[in-house]
């Protein structure tokens, strides 16, 4: 019996290709879904390095600095929105710096909605401790690109303005970044963070005035827990093209255009919601590139159903069934590749 491309458009083949596409998409996603790859990169923040303290001319004064969270009040990834809050404390010699300076410390990218009153406790002759506690709302630079994949680095940057970088500089020690076990955030889990101390600088004018100020940037790292949001966005689109591609083992062209039409209007409509529930950037996403995966497959797939009502004079019926099969092949392979290359290599 002579093998044709007309058997994989057969309920059975393509009951076949339904099981074994299922399976290699949920594997393709697996990986990205458990393994820790953020796209967002870190605030930038200059060292402070003997060759940079040569080029001052002095030694800045050295103000130890500590920084805990307390709570997420807001977190929304999506809008880019945080609400925290935090404790922060200075340990600094009060000849060398003043309790007024330290206390005018601010966020880039953020503001403080709340500050206590300093609480000061004098260590020694030469030191003080003081503490605020803080309710700060900022936002950060967020890589949307494999958005509905979402791991992210969320920095928060320490400056303080009213003192240059050549001045005093606040360094943070590791175990002085503190992220506490009881610190829960909802849909995600915190699996790292890292304290960085430095500077940064920039020029007001053409005229080389160049402004140095002390920086430090507070980041940590945090991973998707759960996948309903995947699921909620893939599940009614794969569900849509594994309807539109079993129109093609349907015989009645009626039935199979009214439901083929019914499933593309549904997709559309599905097109708004997705874009209410993704993230507002001006490039494209992984979800955006799947959902014109998508349709330009059932588009595929729409044509090779209206080339059914060809006459037979025009396009025999053996060839129209080999069309089909041949389709079929196509659309998941195309699919199932393209899948590949957007979960491994987009970014």
């Amino acid at each position: 019996m002579e093998f044709r491309l007309g058997y994989f458009a057969t309920l059975q083949a393509q009951s076949i290709f339904l099981v074994l596409s299922v399976m290699t998409l949920v594997y393709l996603f697996y990986k990205p879904v458990i393994t820790f790859e953020p796209v967002s990169k870190e605030s930038f923040v200059l060292p402070l390095t003997p060759e940079v303290v040569k080029q001052w001319g002095k030694e800045p004064v050295h103000v130890k600095t500590g920084f805990m969270f307390h709570q997420f009040l807001t977190f929304n990834v999506t809008k880019n929105e945080f609400l925290m809050t935090a404790v922060i404390w200075f340990e600094f010699d009060p000849t060398k710096v003043s309790l007024e300076t330290i206390g005018k410390f601010s966020f880039t990218k953020g503001e403080i909605k709340e500050k206590s009153e300093p609480v000061v406790t004098k260590i020694s002759d030469t030191l003080s401790f003081v503490r605020y506690h803080v309710r700060v709302q900022f936002n950060t630079i967020l890589d949307y690109r494999m958005f509905p994949l979402n791991d992210h680095i969320i920095s928060l940057n320490f400056t303080n303005t009213a003192v240059n970088a050549n001045e005093v500089v606040f360094d943070v020690a590791p175990a002085d970044f503190v992220v506490p076990q009881y610190l829960s955030v909802s849909g995600w889990d915190i699996v790292s963070h890292e304290a960085k101390s430095g500077f940064t600088d920039y020029e007001l004018s053409q005229e080389k005035r160049m402004v140095i100020e002390p920086k430090v940037v507070f980041s940590f790292g945090i991973q998707k827990k759960d996948v309903r949001q995947l699921i909620l966005m893939l599940l009614p689109i794969l569900i849509l093209f594994y309807l539109s591609i079993f129109m093609l083992s349907v015989y009645d062209y009626l039935l199979k255009m009214q439901n083929a039409f019914m499933v593309f209007t549904a997709y559309m409509a599905y097109n708004v919601v997705i874009q209410a529930m993704s993230p507002d950037v001006g490039y494209f996403m992984l979800i955006d590139y799947l959902v014109l995966l998508f349709l330009v497959a059932m588009f595929i797939i729409f044509l090779a159903l209206v080339f059914g009502e060809l006459p037979p004079e025009l396009l025999a019926k053996d060839t129209y069934e080999d069309i089909k099969g041949g389709v079929v092949l196509f659309v998941h392979a195309m699919v199932i590749g393209t899948v590949f290359y957007l979960t491994h290599y987009l970014v």
